[in-house]
């Protein structure tokens, strides 16, 4: 019962990608929140990846086995006993070991980067900053919108 609630009360990977990248969108607009339009482009961006890259089989670290797994959700808790790391380095390890495009591995990282420094290191992060998340989250927007047209 626990897992079938946990799933039910879940939002899907999809529509939390696309109400992050609607804000997004809104604050590049406003202009004013540079910062916080890297950072819910940053939490787009994962939620695209996470859409594009689940369902799918992965090695399960917990069983040493290829195993399929319905969300990044269900493999993060199959492997919680691990307990090796958060989930941002999961879906980094998922995305260098799984994904074959060169750009989308740089643009997480890229877009990773710009957002720790967002809001960890200095809010008035520039121009460049923006323009570099900007086009990260294109690169992984437009990766999971192939990943779903195939």
């Amino acid at each position: 019962m626990d897992l079938y609630l946990s799933m039910i009360n879940r939002t899907n990977d999809l529509d939390h990608a696309e109400h992050n990248y609607k804000l997004h969108t809104q604050l590049l607009e406003d202009g004013n929140y540079d910062d916080w339009a890297i950072t819910t482009g940053f939490y787009s961006g994962i939620k695209f990846l996470q859409s594009a890259l689940f369902p799918s089989e992965y090695i399960c670290p917990s069983e040493r086995r290829m195993k399929s797994f319905e969300t990044f959700a269900e493999y993060i808790k199959a492997n919680r006993s691990l307990n090796q790391a958060n989930a941002h380095r999961i879906l980094e390890n998922i995305v260098e070991n799984y994904v074959d495009d060169d750009d989308v591995k740089n643009s997480y990282k890229d877009l990773k980067g710009v957002c720790h420094f967002a809001r960890y290191i200095n809010y008035n992060v520039g121009k460049q900053r923006l323009q570099v998340a900007t086009e990260a989250l294109t690169v992984l927007k437009d990766f999971h919108d192939k990943s779903k047209t195939i």
